[in-house]
């Protein structure tokens, strides 16, 4: 039997993952110019046609893909990486990938109190634990983003501190918080390297862009925030605007 170019699914998150799954297919160049009718792609992966259905029009409503009668979903020809991900579409990970770099993630994790930089950002309390999640991405080798994502622990299940985390927050929030993240607010500020303000591996002088991020429940309840340092020879950011 032939393979098919998308993987078959469990019943867990579906229209999410199915969604990721076709995203990547685009990605990969497994489809070409448009993706097959819902009932193929449903049979591809598992799953019902109402959740093919879900995940399609997600995708429309970013941008992705634009769906008409009679001709079917058309893939956007403006459609990579660099252009989604503020949508969170693509990790930073396959955003270094895919110009090329060889890419390292590091991670650490503990509670903390936030420090003046986090209190200066967000509304949090000096005198509360957060998880703090540090990460480091590299690419071949040099400092690209350094991340830092703070967690309150009415956000998470329990008060132990978690023996795994995925490098997404939008995963992780998924996997195992008391409520998925549904969106974030992004404010983005140009800043200049100075001292140890960043932990980029740059001169003193020299510009870096710095993202602050809430990521908030679909309630609109804010579930965490994120403070994403990132050096613009490695990381450039574009933003797609819809109807």
């Amino acid at each position: 039997m032939q393979n098919a170019p998308v993987e078959q699914l469990d019943n867990r998150l579906l229209a999410a993952r199915a969604r990721a799954e076709i995203l990547g297919a685009i990605f990969d160049g497994r489809f070409e110019g448009k993706l097959p009718s819902e009932d193929k792609l449903a049979a591809m992966l598992n799953i019902s046609r109402t959740t093919v259905r879900t995940a399609l029009q997600s995708l429309e409503r970013d941008g992705v893909v634009t769906r008409q009668r009679a001709i079917g979903t058309l893939i956007n020809p403006h459609v990579r990486p660099s252009s989604l991900t503020l949508q969170r579409m693509v990790g930073f990970d396959g955003l270094l990938e895919e110009r090329g770099f060889d890419v390292e993630v590091d991670m650490s994790w503990d509670w903390a109190k936030p420090d003046e930089g986090l209190l200066n950002a967000f509304p949090l309390d000096a005198d509360e634990e957060y998880l703090t999640v540090e990460k480091t991405y590299r690419a071949d080798g040099t400092l690209a983003l350094s991340i830092i994502d703070v967690v309150p622990r009415s956000s998470l299940p329990s008060a132990d501190l978690p023996a795994e985390i995925d490098a997404s927050l939008f995963a992780f929030s998924e996997r195992s918080w008391r409520a998925p993240i549904h969106h974030a607010v992004v404010k983005l500020v140009p800043d200049v390297k100075k001292g140890d303000n960043t932990k980029l591996e740059i001169e003193d002088g020299v510009p870096f862009l710095r993202l602050l991020e809430v990521h908030y429940s679909a309630r609109g309840e804010a579930l965490a925030y994120s403070v994403i340092s990132a050096d613009d020879n490695y990381i450039s950011l574009e933003v797609v605007r819809t109807q």
